[in-house]
């Protein structure tokens, strides 16, 4: 049996959609988690053990996957949570791709509400110019994957692993900034629901470590 190893901090972040799959398909693996405070301190060696230096890491019987996309990827396809054939996969990916154009453009407003050091600027006004038009801007194209799909999923088989890029950031950003979801894309609402509650992840969701609140 493949053995899994989860490398990241103690937290959701770039990790959580791979911890998601996992525990959806009832997969065992090892959640190493590491404390920030000792990953950048003065002395630690344990950056040199990453093959990028940085974190996730997937370890799979020992070989070493660098990269939150690449490991999401390599999982989901390990797993069953990338399509179920060859055009189904290369929409999860587009759909990944969409997801990392989301995260760029409200960029400005994230880096000050997740409070980077050494950024600058308003977050009420970069709510106005960044997250707010991307929220449109993307919610009206999940509308329209949803409507082309009709599994109440972005892809027609299901449950994917662009879906969990989507819900858990959304998850965030709804406790950021309370009210992001809101009532007028009512698709979306219900297709963030109906991830929160599939009965593979749901159990999960409800006891994980550092609930998004």
């Amino acid at each position: 049996m493949t053995k899994y190893r989860l490398h990241y901090f103690d937290a959701r972040g770039y990790a959580e959609v791979t911890r998601d799959m996992f525990h959806m398909a009832g997969v065992e693996f090892e959640d190493v988690r590491y404390n920030l405070e000792d990953w950048i301190k003065e002395g630690s060696t344990t950056k040199e053990t990453m093959p990028f230096g940085q974190m996730p890491v997937l370890e799979v019987d020992g070989e070493m996957i660098p990269q939150s996309s690449a490991i999401a990827r390599f999982v989901a396809n390990q797993l069953g949570y990338a399509g179920k054939t060859a055009v189904e996969k290369g929409w999860a990916d587009a759909y990944a791709d969409l997801y990392k154009d989301f995260l760029n453009e409200m960029k400005p407003w994230a880096m000050i509400a997740f409070g980077y050091p050494g950024q600058v600027g308003d977050r009420d006004e970069l709510k106005k110019t960044s997250l707010d038009p991307a929220r449109e801007k993307y919610f009206r194209l999940l509308t329209k994957g949803l409507e082309k799909s009709k599994s109440g999923f972005l892809l027609a088989s299901g449950i994917s692993y662009p879906d969990l890029m989507f819900f858990e950031t959304t998850t965030s950003l709804n406790v950021l900034e309370p009210g992001f979801l809101g009532t007028d894309f009512p698709e979306v609402t219900a297709y963030f629901k109906r991830i929160g509650d599939h009965p593979k992840l749901k159990p999960y969701l409800e006891t994980r470590p550092f609930q998004p609140k």
